[in-house]
């Protein structure tokens, strides 16, 4: 079976058999055809009770379908749960749903729980029947929302009790809801003007290598960036033009605890992390995003390699989303040191977060390797992105 199942009955049910029974046998003394027909009604109904309670949910089966879906906060979506009874029909059933409160039900339809809302529908299915419910929510904060509990709560033939019927596996369907980004200052005055080979879209250097067409020749251009094939085709001068390149990639480090608990200043720390990261797509910056969340595999935090575009946006928001007061922590420190020692450096190295004495020495040995340091400084609600000084001490990275 797919489904625990437990009752929970009336004291009164055990009554009413016991009733049952002394008006059978009182039946007799008496020579009533009425009380005997009464007590075997009685029992009867009492042992199709027990018979259907025994088999009710053994062939009852939930499509516990993989899915997640993408949200930001404010949006509508819904659970959808789908139903196949093969086995006994669920009469008057009510079905309860319990899921985590960074999703509200819709139009105050639920009961808010510690952590959770629950949700009750009446929820009836017949022999051989297939029927899918929909719970409709709004998203209302930063998070990943699970379907926690289902249960099918089957009332008893007399209403003297009822059986449970919960499902046994966990809940694939999530909702996953992005932070909605906050405004962080200074962030076009690190845009690099140093030559490098990442395209942006302004820069005093570009790539010759890499040639995007041709424009009308002006006086100011060189004599050598004239493109003759074109100017013979045109039969007017034409210049070579060629892509804008920099020195770009920003890697941003954030450090989600403070001491042994997690930062009071979490939500502001993601939704800056956030406006950096889509700043950085629009701006064409590769990107790359370490969390001193602590996960199985190679390597131990959770880490997202430079990339650019939407797709690495989508990582990087997904990344910012998991995030919650539940994580396991890794010493930042030991997220530095590895970064340091076994990650491909970015030329600007962003840290969010507390630091450490130990962590700024790490800080310095990325600098020292050509790194620039930044650090996003939280006050007051505001965020802002500001040059690090590199501390003077220097040890060797353990």
């Amino acid at each position: 079976m797919e489904w625990k199942k437990y009752s929970v009955e009336d004291n009164y049910l055990s009554l009413t058999g016991i009733l049952a029974i002394f008006l059978f046998f009182a039946s007799f003394y008496f020579q009533s055809w009425l009380v005997f027909l009464t007590a075997v009604t009685i029992l009867i109904l009492i042992m199709a009770n027990s018979f259907y309670l025994r088999h009710i949910g053994k062939h009852l089966h939930f499509e516990n379908i993989i899915e997640r879906n993408k949200f930001f906060p404010e949006e509508k979506g819904e659970w959808v749960l789908t139903f196949v009874n093969k086995g006994l029909p669920i009469m008057k059933g009510n079905l309860r749903v319990y899921f985590d409160d960074n999703v509200t039900p819709m139009d105050g339809f639920g009961e808010k729980r510690p952590s959770q809302f629950e949700v009750n529908v009446p929820f009836s299915l017949n022999y051989n029947e297939s029927n899918t419910l929909k719970i409709p929510f709004t998203t209302k904060k930063r998070g990943v929302a699970k379907i926690r509990r289902l249960e099918w709560h089957i009332p008893h033939f007399f209403g003297l009790g009822e059986t449970v019927l919960e499902y046994k596996s966990l809940m694939m369907q999530e909702a996953l809801v992005y932070p909605l980004p906050v405004t962080v200052k200074n962030m076009s005055t690190f845009l690099s003007n140093r030559p490098g080979e990442s395209y942006v879209p302004h820069s005093l250097y570009e790539d010759y290598l890499s040639p995007a067409g041709t424009r009308e020749y002006v006086y100011t251009d060189g004599f050598n960036r004239i493109n003759w094939k074109a100017s013979a085709r045109m039969q007017t001068l034409q210049t070579k033009i060629y892509d804008p390149v920099a020195e770009a990639g920003w890697n941003l480090s954030l450090n989600i605890a403070d001491g042994h608990a997690i930062t009071s200043k979490l939500e502001q720390l993601l939704s800056s992390a956030a406006e950096l990261a889509y700043f950085s797509t629009k701006q064409n910056i590769p990107f790359s995003l370490c969390i001193n969340i602590r996960i199985a595999g190679a390597i131990p935090f959770y880490y997202i390699p430079a990339g650019t575009g939407k797709e690495q946006l989508q990582k990087v928001l997904e990344a910012l989303a998991i995030v919650d007061q539940h994580s396991s922590i890794l010493p930042y420190d030991k997220m530095l040191s590895y970064y340091y020692r076994h990650l491909t450096e970015q030329p600007y190295f962003i840290h969010g977060g507390k630091s450490t004495p130990r962590s700024d020495v790490l800080f310095n040995l990325i600098h020292k390797r050509g790194a620039s340091l930044l650090e996003l400084y939280l006050h007051d609600g505001e965020a802002m992105l500001k040059l690090r000084q590199a501390p003077m001490k220097e040890v060797i990275a353990t």
